[in-house]
């Protein structure tokens, strides 16, 4: 069926122990100037007043409330329960620009494709510097706008920001196949598309909405990605990260992403993977559970070398001072 700048778009809202910055994502829901939306909230079992919050915000046609079964499981319940043509979704601490949902919408018609992304833009609390700066993995470097608190509403109602690059790229399986290529909040789906590609993986931690949208581009040839950075992605302290504790549960699933007949079984690593392969010595996986994700990971020709890097870095660690 063709699309129109007038079809419904269902976004979904997962939430848990969100309070903090939950009314301000709302807030930039409620701002769109693209009128035909649906809004669901899927509360994954918080303790603090999201649910509140979100019953109280009057943005949402559907609030639901689940026990705590993860992100993945809420945002594929939001799915089931989506009515649009299209379906997104929006993490609880991050904006959209009030012109994103327009933006996407438009270039899908245009374009006639089945799935679209946008480009970020990373933005920050002054407040919260000290606190990302001790966090130790550089995260206070992200931020590309500083906004003191409460001032969400600026970046929410401003002016289109400049483009790195006046560019459209298509995201393709190989280089999925490589790491996450996009945020999970940037990506607007043809719901049946979603639908038929399985939805998010409830089993893999931190990467449901990575293997959804490899699906998604091997069905529909690739997601077109344009580089209108009205995506506003919040870096704070509690930000999900690429440090050790998820080395074990992003490299095994990619590795049976790798190997489980449907992808490319010998693609290349990109910089996101070659970190946590370089910190994998850190992690609290048995040596021999590193050993494995490393060779399960990394292309047969690079083996010996990271072999040996990963080798020298288990020395550092079982004799302290020691230099290899």
């Amino acid at each position: 069926m063709p699309s129109t700048p007038h079809d419904l778009v269902t976004v979904i809202v997962p939430t848990y122990n969100g309070s903090q910055h939950l009314a301000a994502t709302l807030e930039s829901l409620g701002a769109q100037d693209y009128t035909e939306l649906e809004v669901i909230i899927v509360d994954d079992g918080s303790t603090d007043d999201s649910l509140d919050i979100a019953r109280r915000s009057g943005v949402a046609r559907t609030v639901l409330a689940q026990e705590n079964f993860g992100v993945a499981v809420a945002r594929n319940r939001g799915l089931a329960h989506a009515r649009g043509r299209w379906v997104a979704f929006l993490d609880q601490d991050d904006l959209w620009r009030h012109d994103r949902v327009r933006n996407l919408v438009d270039y899908a018609h245009t374009a006639g494709v089945a799935a679209v992304a946008s480009t970020e833009t990373p933005f920050a609390v002054t407040s919260d510097r000290p606190a990302l700066e001790a966090v130790g993995d550089g995260r206070e470097r992200w931020p590309e706008l500083w906004i003191n608190p409460g001032q969400e509403s600026t970046l929410i109602h401003g002016a289109p920001y400049p483009s790195v690059a006046e560019r459209t790229e298509v995201i393709t399986v190989q280089r999925l196949m490589m790491g996450a290529a996009m945020l999970t909040t940037s990506v607007l789906y043809e719901r049946e598309i979603a639908i038929a590609a399985g939805g998010c993986t409830p089993h893999a931690r931190a990467l449901d909405d990575h293997i959804l949208n490899l699906n998604v581009a091997r069905m529909a040839g690739g997601i077109h990605r344009i580089d209108t950075r009205d995506l506003l992605y919040r870096v704070h302290p509690a930000s999900a990260t690429t440090t050790s504790p998820m080395a074990g549960p992003l490299l095994s699933a990619m590795a049976s992403i790798r190997l489980g007949g449907v992808f490319p079984t010998h693609p290349q690593i990109g910089p996101n993977v070659e970190h946590l392969l370089l910190g994998l010595s850190e992690t609290e996986l048995s040596p021999a559970e590193q050993m494995a994700l490393l060779v399960l990971t990394v292309p047969r020709g690079s083996r010996t070398t990271w072999l040996a890097r990963w080798g020298k870095r288990m020395l550092r660690r079982i004799v302290p001072g020691r230099r290899t």
